[in-house]
């Protein structure tokens, strides 16, 4: 990375904490205000009953890591390379998103879901998961080993250990994990995803029926415009965002049904869509 490329991350790293502060923090705090009201939005789906509990968290005790180069792997040497740093830039920014995409999610994660996190990074977001499916499980995907790692290290440090970690490109997922999820998710990992079809494919493989996809991200088209040109110049591997209108394209193209979006901080949403029954 050059000097160039270094400054053009921590302008981005400002943007994003200056966003958080300023726009993030008064919209939480409305949004506070509604709960309390109880009349903050959650989201209107039914998770697969009973969960699927814990499996992989049994079977793999260690981080599963690749033997083999994947052909988008110099996505990710950057994420490798700042993996012990990574957590400390986006908390300020992330860290609100998730805590509000997590109240959105809550009727989705029973104590005994199983869930996975397509795109882990650090692993702070699947170590809040965790927290809420003391009887269930989730499993942390990740094609960047570093992060890999530092998240199962992060996790069983915190006595989470119905987790488990796999390194794996999020558009080519070991079969091992096929049909076996209530509930995947990603958060601001869905706009480095080099092949978004394949990715909507193979996570809706891992499915159960009836189960969900999550994606937390930028979608409103104002905020796509404004922002693309800072995420290209700064952030490491970042492919594209999606508006509301083409994650629905994605997802149903794919094969999901029932696509919704749910507005959770300016210029942030989630889009959750539906595993069909067989």
């Amino acid at each position: 990375m050059t000097a160039t490329d270094d400054a053009a991350s921590a302008l981005l790293a400002g943007a994003m904490w200056s966003w958080s502060a300023q726009v993030f923090e008064p919209a939480r705090a409305a949004r506070r205000y509604a709960r309390e009201r109880g009349s903050a939005p959650v989201v209107d789906a039914v998770p697969p009953t009973p969960g699927g509990g814990a499996r992989f968290s049994r079977l793999w005790r260690e981080p599963r890591l690749l033997e083999e180069p994947t052909e988008h792997d110099a996505l990710v040497v950057e994420f490798d390379r700042l993996a012990e740093a990574y957590d400390f830039y986006v908390r300020p920014f992330s860290g609100p998103l998730f805590a509000e995409a997590l109240d959105v999610l809550a009727p989705l994660l029973r104590a005994d879901a199983r869930v996975l996190d397509a795109g882990c990074g650090p692993g702070r977001e699947l170590r809040a998961v965790a927290h809420r499916v003391p009887a269930g499980e989730v499993v942390g995907v990740d094609l960047a080993a570093g992060m890999v790692v530092g998240a199962h290290r992060a996790a069983w440090a915190a006595g989470l250990d119905n987790t488990a970690f796999v390194q794996a490109d999020v558009g080519d997922l070991p079969h091992e994990l096929d049909g076996a999820f209530d509930l995947v998710y990603n958060c601001l990992a869905h706009h480095h995803y080099p092949d978004p079809p394949a990715a909507a494919a193979g996570i809706l493989r891992c499915l159960r029926p009836g189960g969900h996809y999550a994606i937390v991200d930028p979608g409103p088209e104002w905020f796509v415009q404004i922002s693309s040109t800072l995420a290209l110049a700064g952030d490491p591997g970042w492919i594209g965002f999606h508006t509301p209108e083409q994650f629905r394209t994605l997802l149903e193209d794919a094969g999901f049904v029932d696509v919704r979006w749910y507005d959770l901080l300016p210029g942030f949403g989630l889009a959750l869509a539906t595993a069909p029954d067989p």
